[in-house]
């Protein structure tokens, strides 16, 4: 939603500095201002300043602050818009958005649309057809009253029952698939989701953005759960399932429980737990760690007990720690998952898990123990080595300290000896391509079009990089241009002294173009200085356009040999540590999609 500056500055007039950043700030009077710690460094002296006669606020050690709305968005992590709505709704000032935009008459139908496909979904789940589906959900005691509650619908077991209604009741075919709630295949469009229990997916504004499909087939090569793919009113990487009053509950508790399925959730929330949320089929992002920070800083991690659930739950810890959270982990004896859990043994025995749930750091130490003899001088050295990632994800030096501690005594070593392996001499890396793969991000438009520009930057600054790229599917028409003169110097043995400008004197530009190129220009001399900078700017880009590629391959199912190989090629480039690796895992990639 849009609003007009007009309407941003009667807001502004009637927020108050004071108000807006007490609630986050313990704020003392000073004279005609207000002085408290700044919430966006470490403070120890009182540095930020709050005029209320001005309306603002200013930390005079990091500089931070500004008017109501943008110290809000910057301490809530939100957008500008976000915070203009949050703060209309807190303080009861009406506003009213600009409607008419093509992009919103856009979302708007989409969203229509998602709700027009939940409303096919529910009626469908309690028909004759659903049977199996109804059973199955009352194995797992979620009776007809939680099946309402919850909104789960049913996805029929035909080929194209929902894009053929969605069709009838006047929606285009281009929006449908846009949404991907049908596919187009050999044999024409199919449904994406057939013979799935269907579990809605909300934003945080209570609106259908998405679906999860839990699978009635016994056939091991159909994925159990699949989720809606990515689409314009959608990431599953920024949303969480559970969501469905804004956060009230979770507001108003002061916690979340994180879980790994939505079984799991809605277990919970038939046992009362109704702040359980789940990340939507990946593992915890920094995205959704910042939408849930918007309601609490108290987390309590209830992930399955397998391997791969206590994997999950170290990775999350990291990311929470990193935003500032307060975390404690629950730990299940005979059971595999807490939705196994409460069927099992009930609510009593569930809140006293809760009772005995570990913190974070206690947790890791338990998990760690596992792996190392703390007897041996090398590998308890390999132990104290494990929580170098913990510490980076701190920012209290006072929690750093009582860690450090807690940790010297319980392994009986010299506390200044902790501090400089795990502090001192344990600075924080900026993630390089290889630490971010794991994150699996789609590349959504804006991504696509910022690496094609990144490429153009460095094929411009090294001309001999083009071979790696000059079959990539370019979308902009500058790309298009500028690979084409490539192509002809190279087809004709010649060599440029300035491409830019050649580009440029063939008069094929057009004036917003010509702008594109100057930039690219810039960000070639900025970015690809010297040999350094040129070699990894390569790797990133390589790794960037064959992550793309790779996704691009596996939304195919057709052929279920080649699936499986690509699902292979998706795990070993999980793994690959150099460059060399990464070229020949791409080989392997380009010879299966011969």
């Amino acid at each position: 939603m849009k609003y007009k500056s007009e309407d941003i500055d009667l807001l502004l007039q009637q927020l108050h500095i004071e108000k807006v950043v007490g609630e986050f700030v313990d704020l003392k009077k000073s004279g005609a201002n207000y002085k408290g710690l700044c919430p966006f460094h470490q403070d120890s002296n009182p540095s930020f300043v709050v005029s209320p006669s001005k309306n603002i606020c200013k930390c005079f050690v990091c500089g931070a602050g500004g008017n109501p709305i943008k110290f809000y968005s910057e301490y809530k992590k939100i957008s500008f818009v976000e915070a203009v709505e949050d703060l209309a709704k807190k303080y009861n000032i009406p506003i009213t958005g600009v409607v008419g935009s093509a992009k919103s008459d856009e979302n708007r139908e989409y969203y229509e649309i998602m709700d027009e496909a939940h409303t096919y979904f529910k009626q469908e789940i309690f028909k004759n057809s659903a049977r199996d589906a109804l059973e199955y959900l009352s194995k797992r005691k979620i009776n007809p009253k939680l099946i309402k509650e919850n909104e789960i619908g049913y996805a029929p077991n035909s080929w194209s029952g929902l894009f053929d209604h969605l069709l009838t009741a006047g929606y285009s075919k281009k929006k449908i698939l846009d949404l991907g709630l049908a596919k187009e295949g050999e044999k024409g469009i199919y449904d994406s989701f057939r013979n799935r229990i269907i579990f809605p997916i909300y934003s945080i504004s209570g609106r259908v953005i998405a679906f999860g499909g839990r699978s009635l087939e016994d056939n091991k090569d159909i994925p159990k759960y699949i989720n809606s793919q990515e689409t314009p009113i959608f990431s599953k990487g920024k949303n969480l399932y559970g969501f469905i009053q804004k956060g009230t509950n979770i507001k108003k508790k002061n916690y979340s429980i994180l879980m790994e399925g939505y079984m799991d959730v809605l277990s919970a929330h038939s046992y009362g737990f109704d702040v359980a949320l789940a990340p939507l089929g990946t593992a915890l992002t920094e995205e959704q760690a910042q939408l849930l920070k918007r309601y609490t800083n108290n987390v309590l991690l209830s992930f399955d007990m397998d391997s791969a659930g206590q994997k999950a739950t170290e990775r999350a810890i990291m990311i929470l720690k990193t935003e500032g959270f307060n975390i404690r982990v629950l730990v299940y004896k005979d059971a595999k998952d807490p939705d196994d859990y409460l069927k099992s043994y009930g609510k009593d025995a569930f809140l006293k898990v809760v009772k005995e749930s570990l913190e974070a750091f206690d947790y890791l130490y338990e998990r760690y123990s596992m792996e190392y003899s703390l007897d041996d001088h090398m590998s308890k050295q390999n132990f104290i080595n494990r929580f170098r990632d913990f510490f980076q994800c701190i920012e209290s030096d006072l929690e750093k300290s009582l860690y450090i501690d807690k940790l010297g005594k319980s392994l009986n070593i010299d506390l200044d000896i902790l501090k400089t392996i795990l502090i001192t001499n344990n600075k924080k890396r900026s993630k390089n391509t290889y630490e971010k793969k794991e994150e699996t991000r789609e590349l959504d438009e804006k991504g696509l079009y910022n690496l094609e520009k990144l490429t153009l930057a460095l094929v411009l600054a090294q001309n001999e990089y083009f071979d790696y790229f000059k079959n990539k599917s370019i979308n902009s028409s500058l790309g298009k241009k500028i690979f084409l003169y490539l192509e002809f110097l190279q087809e004709n043995e010649k060599k440029s002294g300035n491409i830019i400008k050649d580009v440029i004197s063939t008069g094929n530009l057009t004036d917003k173009e010509e702008k594109e190129l100057v930039d690219i220009s810039l960000l070639s001399l900025d970015d690809y200085s010297n040999k350094t900078q040129v070699e990894k700017g390569f790797e990133i880009i390589f790794m960037s356009w064959f992550i793309l590629e790779l996704k691009e391959s596996l939304k195919e199912r057709s052929n279920l040999l080649k699936h499986i190989k690509l699902k292979n090629i998706e795990d070993k480039l999980k793994q690959t540590n150099s460059f060399n690796d990464l070229q020949a895992l791409y080989e392997e990639f380009e010879s299966i999609n011969a």
